[in-house]
C-alpha cells in the first residue's frame, strides 16, 4: 500500500503542470458544489424559521357558515364560536393549548406624549407558547390577569420603541383608547415575519382577553380561535378532531367545509420545504454536471499519460508486474488527481460559505445565510472519490492491456 502510495505520488508530480491544469474543473465543480448545497441549506432553514416566528405549530380557525342540504343561503346560519370553544379544543388529546383569537386591527394607543396605531390583541397565557412569543423584559400576560380581567398591556418590541423610545417601559402606563393599561412586559423582537395573520407581532399590543371583550369589543362571538396541534405532522388529524368536537357542540355535520375554516402552519411549511428540495436538486445537479466535466477532462489527460508511458507500463510487465497492478496504479492515480482536487475545491467553497455568511450577517431579513453542514462535506468527499474512479476506469483498463512485447519493440 506505502509502495503504492509512492508510485503515485512521483506520477503526480513528474506531471503536476498537466494535471494541476486539468483538475480545475473538478476543483471549481467542487467548490459550488459545496457553496450552493449550503446555500440551499440556509434558504431552506432560513425562511422556515421565519414562517414558525409567528407559531411553529400553530393552526387558526375561522367560524363559517352552515348551509342545509336543498335549502341553500335562505336556510344558513353563521357559526358563532363561544369562549367555552377554547377549553373543549384544549381538552382534545392531540391538542396541547388552545386560545381565543381576539383581533382589533388600528387601535389608538398612546404614551409618553406620543399617539400610535397598533395591532390590539385579546390573549390568555397560552397564546406565549401557541404564538411563539420570548420575553425580553417583564413577563407575557397570566392566567391570573385574565381570570381577573387586569387592565395590563404586553408590548411588541417595534411597539416599545414607538411609544417609549430607549425608556424601559416596564411599569410605566399606556392608553388605549380612553382606559390606561400598565405595561407589564416587553416581546423580544421576531423581525420579517412570512405569516402575518392579523398584522406583525413585533408591532402590536397584547392585553388580557377578558378585558379585551370587556372593555373593546363588548362580548362579541370570536372570529377566531388559535390551537397548537401535539405533533405538527399530524396537526391534519387534529383539525378533524376539532371538527367533530365544534361540530358535536354547534350542530353541525363535521364534512360541511363551509362551515369552518382553518390556516395550518404545515401546510405552508410544506410548500416551502418543496420548493427548497427543487431548488437543492437544481444546484447540486449543477455542481455535479460541473464534476463530471473535470472527470472528463481528467480521463483525457490520463489516457494521453497511459499513451506516453507505454514503455514504462510495458517495462514493468516484463519484470513481472501483473495487469491488476498496473490498473490499481493507474486508478490510484485519477483517483488521487479528482481527490486532491476536490479537497481542495472543498476548501475553497467552505471558505465562500464562511465569506457570504460574514457578510449577510446573523439578523438578515429576507437574505438567508448559507449554512455548511457536515453531512454535506462528507456527501461531497464520497462524491469525489467515487468520480476520481469513474474517471481513472477507462484509462486504467487501457494500461492493463497494454502487451509488453509491443511497447518495448515500438519503443
Amino acid at each position: 500500500m506505502l509502495e503504492l502510495a509512492l508510485a503515485t505520488a512521483r506520477s503526480l508530480r513528474a506531471h503536476a503542470f498537466r494535471f494541476a491544469l486539468t483538475s480545475l474543473g473538478v476543483s471549481w465543480g467542487t467548490g459550488m458544489l459545496t457553496l450552493l448545497t449550503a446555500a440551499s441549506v440556509g434558504v431552506d432553514r432560513h425562511f422556515t424559521h421565519e414562517i414558525e416566528e409567528v407559531g411553529p405549530r400553530i393552526v387558526w380557525m375561522f367560524p363559517g357558515t352552515i348551509v342545509k342540504e336543498r335549502v341553500g343561503e335562505r336556510g344558513a346560519r353563521e357559526v358563532e364560536l363561544e369562549v367555552e370553544d377554547v377549553a373543549r379544543i384544549a381538552a382534545l388529546a392531540d391538542v396541547v393549548h388552545a386560545a381565543p383569537n381576539v383581533l382589533e386591527w388600528a387601535a389608538i394607543v398612546r404614551a409618553q406624549g406620543r399617539t400610535k396605531l397598533f395591532g390590539l390583541y385579546g390573549v390568555v397565557a397560552e397564546t406565549q407558547q401557541i404564538r411563539n412569543f420570548a420575553v425580553e423584559r417583564g413577563r407575557f400576560v397570566s392566567a391570573q390577569d385574565v381570570q381577573g380581567g387586569a387592565r395590563v398591556a404586553f408590548l411588541g418590541h417595534a411597539a416599545a420603541q414607538r411609544l417609549f423610545g430607549a425608556r424601559d417601559p416596564v411599569g410605566a402606563t399606556l392608553h388605549v383608547e380612553s382606559l390606561a393599561f400598565r405595561v407589564i412586559g416587553v416581546a423580544r423582537a421576531k423581525g420579517d415575519q412570512l405569516v402575518n395573520m392579523g398584522g406583525q407581532d413585533d408591532k402590536a399590543v397584547f392585553i388580557p382577553e377578558t378585558t379585551m371583550r370587556r372593555w373593546i369589543t363588548h362580548d362579541a362571538p370570536l372570529k377566531a380561535l388559535i390551537f397548537e396541534p401535539r405533533d405538527r405532522h399530524e396537526s391534519r388529524d387534529a383539525i378533524w378532531h376539532v371538527r367533530e368536537m365544534i361540530g358535536l357542540h354547534h350542530d353541525f355535520d363535521p364534512n360541511l367545509d363551509t362551515a369552518l375554516s382553518f390556516v395550518n402552519i404545515q401546510d405552508v411549511i410544506a410548500i416551502v420545504e418543496r420548493i427548497g428540495v427543487g431548488l437543492r436538486i437544481f444546484l447540486i445537479g449543477a455542481g455535479l454536471l460541473t464534476i463530471a466535466v473535470g472527470a472528463v477532462g481528467v480521463m483525457n489527460i490520463m489516457l494521453v499519460v497511459v499513451g506516453e508511458r507505454r514503455r514504462e507500463i510495458g517495462l514493468r510487465k516484463a519484470l513481472g508486474a501483473t495487469e491488476r497492478d498496473v490498473f490499481v496504479q493507474f486508478l490510484a492515480e485519477s483517483a488521487a488527481v479528482c481527490v486532491v482536487a476536490g479537497v481542495l475545491g472543498l476548501a475553497f467553497g467552505a471558505a465562500a460559505v464562511k465569506i457570504l455568511a460574514w457578510s449577510i450577517g446573523p439578523n438578515s431579513g429576507f437574505m438567508s445565510r448559507p449554512v455548511l453542514e457536515p453531512a454535506g462535506a462528507v456527501a461531497v468527499t464520497v462524491v469525489l472519490v467515487v468520480v476520481g474512479i469513474a474517471a481513472g476506469l477507462l484509462p486504467a483498463l487501457r494500461a492493463a492491456r497494454v502487451e509488453p512485447a509491443e511497447s518495448l519493440r515500438s519503443a
